[in-house]
């Protein structure tokens, strides 16, 4: 007998002889913030929506700012996944004036921090707020029980990229090796990676770019990642009846959605086996697998058409085994 082999391509399908795809997401900021020059780190804007890059005005609050951002790459690219390209898009919503094009740069941050609930407000958002705990400052992860290991931030000095950025309006940076890189170190050692510091001009007066942050309620004004992957392919060889040798269940895809996703998840022995969705509130809203089911590999589709938009989460009990994820509705 020639040996068969079952490719799981995961998130996309599961027939055999289907061919091997590349996908892509995009993926919304989970976190941003903005370091103020501050000896006592008293300053932080965790909840507001905007942060900053550049150098502001002399004045009583210090002069550089840095923003922090970061996103949750395993929540929406499957673990062991090839990283092929990035591109982020930030918009900046104001810009100092006069301050004409500068050089915006992306580091990989280095050490993982904060996002507490300070908030400057729309129009003071450059004078920064007082710090909340939990808030990255200029010297704090997380204010008031952690710190940098280097005041302004601990993150990689080679930049990753670079955009020239001008006025109001929406810039890309990417797909660089760099970023590539970054977002791959991201899905799979998320211990050493914690976003990207983003730099401006910091030798100039009055320079400072305003960005919008995840809290913006302008949808197109919030940073996004597109992130285009090679989904990993787990090969099980069927010629001697061998099967999956744990449960798993993978992440959706794709994820944000709209209106329907792929689930995909693998059974080492035969028996009930449950899918369902809830909401946030924890109430049941689609069962999507109760039955009994044979070891192997399985998938299915939600179509979300009838729920509104949010976050919501999926559970798959099978025997004493259970695991949850987490998947977004985007309309």
């Amino acid at each position: 007998m020639n040996r068969r082999m079952i490719l799981l391509l995961v998130l996309i399908g599961f027939t055999a002889g289907t061919a091997f795809a590349q996908s892509e997401v995009t993926i919304i900021s989970d976190k941003d913030n903005t370091l103020y020059e501050d000896d006592s780190g008293a300053l932080s804007n965790g909840a507001g929506i905007n942060f900053f890059a550049g150098k502001t005005g002399t004045n009583a609050f210090g002069v550089l700012r840095r923003g922090l951002i970061s996103f949750d790459i395993a929540d929406s690219v499957e673990s062991g996944a090839t990283i092929e390209s990035v591109v982020l898009t930030l918009t900046v919503t104001k810009s100092a004036p006069g301050s004409g094009s500068i050089d915006v740069k992306l580091h990989r941050v280095t050490s993982e921090w904060g996002e507490g609930i300070s908030n400057a407000g729309d129009t003071a958002g450059g004078k920064g707020a007082a710090s909340a705990t939990g808030d990255a400052t200029w010297i704090h992860t997380f204010f008031n029980t952690a710190n940098w290991t280097s005041v302004g931030g601990d993150f990689s000095s080679t930049a990753s990229a670079s955009q020239s950025v001008a006025g109001v309006g929406s810039y890309d940076w990417g797909s660089t090796s760099g970023m590539v890189s970054d977002v791959q170190g991201r899905l799979d050692d998320s211990a050493n990676n914690f976003g990207w510091m983003v730099v401006g001009n910091e030798s100039t007066l009055q320079t400072a770019k305003q960005f919008g942050t995840h809290e913006i309620t302008t949808t197109a004004s919030r940073p996004t990642l597109v992130v285009s992957f090679t989904p990993l392919v787990t090969a099980v060889d069927d010629e001697n009846g061998e099967l999956p040798s744990e449960y798993n269940l993978a992440q959706n895809f794709s994820n944000p959605f709209n209106p329907a996703t792929t689930i995909a998840y693998q059974l080492p022995q035969s028996g009930k086996v449950s899918l369902i969705v809830y909401d946030l509130l924890g109430a049941e809203v689609a069962t999507l697998v109760n039955s009994v089911q044979s070891a192997g590999i399985h998938n299915v589709t939600w179509n979300a058409a009838n729920v509104a938009s949010g976050i919501y989460f999926y559970r798959l009990r099978a025997g004493s085994f259970t695991q949850t994820r987490k998947l977004v509705v985007i309309k």
